[in-house]
């Protein structure tokens, strides 16, 4: 299975003053696909039932970003500030922090990014991952007994493909990876600057940056790129 070229992240723990939660965490059992014959309600189907999860984590993310930005201008909460740049591993030292690195690192992920690569990663919901593990984005861990182990898993690798105890989890994992991975690094730029500029969260310019989320790499962001382009309306429930 062809996926992560580098180890995920895993799942950090954020203060509760800062923390959003879903009311209950969601699982694959929850997506019924059942008796759907039509393509496009299909889709829908499966973008309504990812929509609210991701929405719920970007808002996360953006109530501790607005937390940070106020601890910056009013130079206070230097504990929970280093305590949040460990978290986005980070460098950091109170008088003289890397805000741009951090700032940079805790920010949201354009909806349609996060959608396109679920339905592509879990088969619309319904991969052996995804309704045995949660697991909606193709994330590997490399811990034994971590996760669940490929069937066509490749001599002499040891990698398994995470398990997760909601698509919550799996969510919040994959954006994780995303803003704290070495290799996202192009894409995290890509929204720094389009954010800079003042302009909305562009997904087919974030894509961009998913070069090594595959080894398909040209191919996988081509793919991406080309789901969001035919289904966003669908994406964003219009």
């Amino acid at each position: 299975m062809e996926k992560l070229l580098v180890p995920i992240f895993l799942i950090s723990t954020v203060t509760a003053t800062v923390a959003i939660q879903p009311d209950t965490s969601i699982t694959a059992d929850d997506l019924d696909m059942s008796n759907i014959i039509d393509i496009n309600d299909k889709k829908q189907r499966f973008f309504d039932f990812m929509r609210p999860i991701i929405i719920d984590e970007n808002a996360r993310i953006l109530k501790l970003r607005e937390k940070l930005l106020a601890a910056r201008e009013n130079n206070n909460d230097k504990t929970f500030v280093a305590h949040i740049a460990k978290t986005y591993t980070v460098d950091w030292h109170s008088e003289n922090g890397n805000w741009d690195k951090l700032l940079e690192r805790v920010d949201t992920i354009a909806l349609e990014l996060p959608l396109a690569q679920s339905a592509a990663e879990s088969a619309w919901g319904q991969s052996r991952f995804a309704q045995e593990g949660n697991n909606f984005f193709g994330q590997w861990c490399y811990t034994e007994d971590c996760g669940i182990i490929p069937k066509k898993r490749d001599k002499g690798t040891r990698h398994e493909v995470a398990s997760f105890k909601s698509v919550n989890d799996s969510v919040r994992s994959y954006m994780k990876t995303i803003n704290t991975g070495r290799v996202y690094v192009q894409l995290r730029k890509i929204r720094s600057e389009n954010r800079a500029a003042g302009k909305k969260p562009d997904a087919i310019a974030q894509a961009g940056g998913l070069i090594k989320y595959s080894q398909r790499r040209e191919a996988y962001v081509k793919e991406i790129r080309s789901m969001i382009r035919y289904n966003q309306k669908l994406m964003l429930g219009e």
